[in-house]
């Protein structure tokens, strides 16, 4: 597992916290070409001193998912303790434009498959699935992350900040599965944009491990201060991890200079277990 990797008890870090559903915001954000609408979803801290610079900001992919987790999920917070940081969860707004429903990970596969991975070589018949890695056509058609990021660095991150009380030096992009596979695409291509990434089980084995090809050759030359998190589950083999595992993620970012990247391991959780389990261990980052 090497020096980077950090265990973590699954069960208090899934527990820890909760949100009010009544005390979230909800904006729609609509892509320049009119043919995709996002759900922006935003929670701030209860009534108190705003910090002179602003909250820390933390973005959210799969945001529906997010927040149907968050609101699930009793406060456990001790006592005198809150989460002080504005959480904006990005989603795909349902085609109904009803109310936020509980997430339906196939109801909008299509959209994040495409919005979630990188363009690369075979993006539109991308290679590779869970458990069959020579698979061909069980992925979606993907390869528009650089567009998405443009949407949301251009039009997203602008009505948050402009909207709400958020430190601007200190924002932070976490991501789930795709979503993880988006913060590492992110991290590589535009390091400036967040100061922290949080890659959660991301889904490596996208497109014959394109992210790892994009780690090797050549080496991207980053900014100082990027922090790079990479979180796993029962996918983290220790010692004996294989070329495409959360570790060899974590030792070929570890190789690039100014960047500080770390393993941190839930051992025994699924893919689909990690999603609570490391939105409260992001989130506890920002709790006082």
């Amino acid at each position: 597992m090497g020096k980077n990797a950090i265990p973590a008890s699954p069960r208090p870090a899934e527990l820890a916290i909760g949100l009010p559903a009544a005390d979230i915001q909800h904006h729609v954000v609509t892509a320049p070409d009119g043919k995709r609408a996002y759900r922006v979803s935003v929670w701030t801290p209860p009534l108190g001193p705003v910090p002179s610079t602003g909250y820390p900001l933390v973005i959210m992919l799969d945001g529906n998912a997010v927040f149907d987790s968050l609101t699930r999920t009793d406060d456990a917070l001790p006592a005198g303790q809150s989460l002080q940081a504005v959480v904006v969860g990005v989603d795909h707004e349902p085609r109904d434009h009803a109310d936020a429903k509980p997430f339906d990970p196939k109801a909008n596969l299509a959209e994040r498959s495409y919005d979630y991975t990188p363009p690369s070589p075979g993006a539109d018949a991308p290679r590779g699935a869970p458990n069959n890695p020579h698979a061909v056509g069980w992925a979606k058609r993907g390869g528009g992350a650089d567009q998405f990021l443009d949407l949301l660095l251009q039009h997203i991150v602008p009505l948050v900040q402009a909207r709400y009380p958020v430190d601007p030096g200190n924002r932070n992009l976490y991501g789930h599965s795709y979503g993880g596979l988006f913060v590492l695409h992110a991290a590589l291509t535009r390091p400036r944009a967040f100061q922290r990434y949080v890659a959660a089980s991301p889904s490596i084995w996208w497109n014959n491990n394109f992210i790892l090809q994009a780690l090797a050759s050549p080496s991207p030359v980053l900014p100082a201060g990027i922090d790079i998190t990479v979180m796993a589950g029962a996918e983290a083999k220790g010692q004996d991890a294989l070329p495409d595992s959360p570790e060899s993620v974590v030792r070929a970012l570890s190789r690039i200079t100014h960047v500080r990247a770390d393993l941190q391991v839930f051992p025994g959780l699924g893919h689909g277990a990690m999603l609570p389990a490391s939105l409260a261990a992001t989130l506890q980052r920002y709790v006082k």
